[in-house]
């Protein structure tokens, strides 16, 4: 625990937030799960949010892509996906708390088998506090929800890194 501590004092707020912002977070994936609801508004297992998140927010939407689209970028790397993959239970509970969704599943369930519906809450929450940030990450989200099915191949070629 001290260690922690000692950690969280030593790095500046700004750039701890700029890291750790789970505000921010939950905003987008209110948006992520608002996107989603347009096409229908059943519950989503947690492996499709990090699945469509993954591709808008840490652009390995260039694994689909037969040519890159900037040539000078490194190669889209998974690593952030298996990182967001750790927090995102600790978001989702926040965002059950709000009343904001409502998870379904029990205990034993792996992370990506469990499910996830946006609740009427998250909705007016999150139109309340959109933004015009929020409504073009909306506009991705529906955009590439309409050209890149969530199948188990494609959960492997994020998981894998591989074009």
């Amino acid at each position: 625990m001290k260690r922690e501590k000692d950690l969280n004092f030593s790095v500046p707020a700004s750039i701890q937030i700029l890291f750790n912002n789970q505000k921010l977070e939950i905003m987008k994936i209110l948006c992520l799960l608002n996107a989603l609801s347009t096409q229908n508004n059943k519950q989503r297992k947690v492996e499709e949010l990090l699945f469509y998140y993954s591709l808008v927010n840490f652009d390995l939407i260039d694994l689909f892509n037969s040519v890159p689209e900037n040539n000078d970028k490194f190669p889209p790397s998974p690593n952030q996906y298996f990182r967001f993959q750790t927090k995102i239970n600790e978001i989702l509970i926040l965002m059950s708390h709000f009343q904001f969704i409502e998870i379904r599943g029990k205990l034993s369930d792996k992370q990506e088998n469990l499910k996830v519906k946006l609740l009427i809450q998250g909705k007016k929450f999150y139109e309340d506090n959109s933004s015009d940030y929020l409504n073009s990450l909306f506009e991705e989200y529906v955009k590439l929800y309409k050209t890149i099915a969530y199948t188990t191949e494609n959960v492997k070629k994020v998981k894998e890194g591989t074009n």
